[in-house]
């Protein structure tokens, strides 16, 4: 539910690399101690920090700033959808006054009385675009390939359905019709109720889907690798009511299919996807993933226990997602039984050895990639969990390292598991 699919969060951006840039004095430590994230005392904490930053830039390198707007187009109205919130007291778009709801139908450039709130929203970006491309600079010298995400849907109070009303399902009364999400399945009655604005695809389709080319193209040049959150949308996706209070009473409707990746590829033809294959598919989703040769997934903890079920090179094999157990807490909650089988299978005599061989066993199934979340590799159990699907707010996401001597912590892989 982020407010632009091309922002990055300014709380992820470094106050001491400021301090290096001799933007800012040594900045105390803030609660250095927490072993969990509180994101809005992160935010309030470094937004007095960055504006101090950005008062002393701008009075020397105001042509930075200046030139980055015009290499990002998309910036300066990010940037004025953001200080346009602030003037609403935080409101979403549609319930913003008239004179800010359809500023840019009667304006081609940001209000000129704003311009030191909205320049400073560019400056968080100019910074934290600066910042990421060293993290990939640094990754790209050790051998590190960086694998980013992206949601299918964008967030209905951003700034792409602000902008672009007619390419999703937004009425004329600037209210949404239907919502995107889930059908009840194996792991909820109810199905999954997201509140996703809908692209409006018969639209898209008369400008060759740019809004969402352009999205993609832009994430994966920030990356090596962008995999696409629930994938099988483009094949098939779920359309609630937006009065429903849950997902039960939606339809499945036909995607844009080979039609939207023909138009991707025409534009980024070395583009690298992975799909996000999971859950109850029908057969065309996989076919439309094989068509276009994307990597799928092959998550351990929902295999395991199927002799049949073998990973193969062409997925990523994962123990679980974020949205999964750790690993060993998956492995606490298992049955004597369960255990047992996996025992078995795996050909183990020693209970205490069992999580070890399990890890081992991940590690060398066939595969494009094998990801381990770093909690599975210190052995931590659900305490240390990342996400919990269909809640909102801590826990979730809020899960830290307190400092790096997990480092030496870590004991997999053994490599001579490879010999």
């Amino acid at each position: 539910m982020s407010t632009c699919s091309n922002a990055i969060e300014f709380r992820y951006i470094s106050l001491d690399l400021l301090t290096k840039a001799h933007l800012l004095p040594k900045v105390p430590e803030h609660n250095k101690d927490a072993i969990k994230v509180d994101f809005y005392d992160v935010g309030e904490y470094k937004k007095e920090y960055l504006w101090k930053a950005f008062k002393k830039f701008s009075k020397k390198h105001y042509e930075s700033i200046h030139k980055f707007k015009s290499l990002n187009p998309w910036v300066s109205k990010y940037a004025t959808f953001e200080v346009f919130k602030w003037k609403n007291d935080n409101k979403q778009w549609n319930e913003w006054d008239k004179e800010y709801l359809d500023y840019f139908k009667k304006h081609n450039k940001p209000p000129r009385h704003l311009k030191e709130e909205i320049d400073f929203v560019v400056f968080l970006q100019y910074l934290a675009l600066k910042q990421w491309k060293r993290v990939l600079r640094y990754a790209k010298r050790k051998g590190i390939e960086i694998i980013c995400d992206m949601p299918f849907y964008v967030g209905f109070d951003g700034v792409e359905c602000w902008l672009n009303r007619d390419q999703f399902s937004i009425g004329e009364d600037n209210k949404l019709f239907e919502v995107g999400g889930v059908g009840p399945d194996a792991f909820s009655d109810v199905g999954q109720l997201w509140g996703t604005p809908i692209y409006n695809f018969e639209r898209m389709k008369q400008d060759g889907y740019k809004l969402l080319v352009d999205r993609i193209g832009y994430l994966a040049n920030l990356c090596d690798h962008l995999r696409i959150d629930h994938f099988r949308a483009f094949d098939t996706y779920y359309v609630i009511p937006a009065n429903e209070e849950t997902a039960k009473n939606g339809v499945w409707k036909i995607g844009p299919r080979e039609d939207f990746f023909n138009k991707l590829y025409e534009r980024y033809p070395d583009i690298k996807l992975i799909a996000e294959d999971l859950g109850d598919l029908r057969p065309e989703v996989l076919e439309l993933r094989d068509q276009f040769n994307l990597p799928g997934m092959f998550i351990s903890e929902f295999t395991i226990f199927d002799l049949t079920n073998e990973s193969t090179n062409r997925q990523l094999v994962y123990p679980g997602t974020h949205d999964n157990e750790t690993l060993y807490g998956w492995f606490l909650n298992l049955s004597e039984e369960q255990k047992q089988f996996i025992a078995n299978r795996l050909k183990v005599n020693n209970d205490e050895k069992l999580y070890d061989e399990i890890v081992k066993y991940i590690f060398l199934i066939p595969s494009l990639m094998t990801i381990f979340q770093l909690q599975d590799l210190l052995k931590l159990d659900n305490r240390a969990r990342m996400n919990w699907p269909g809640t909102v707010g801590d826990p979730n996401w809020t899960w830290k390292l307190k400092d790096f001597s997990f480092i030496n912590e870590i004991k997999y892989p053994d490599w001579n598991w490879f010999k």
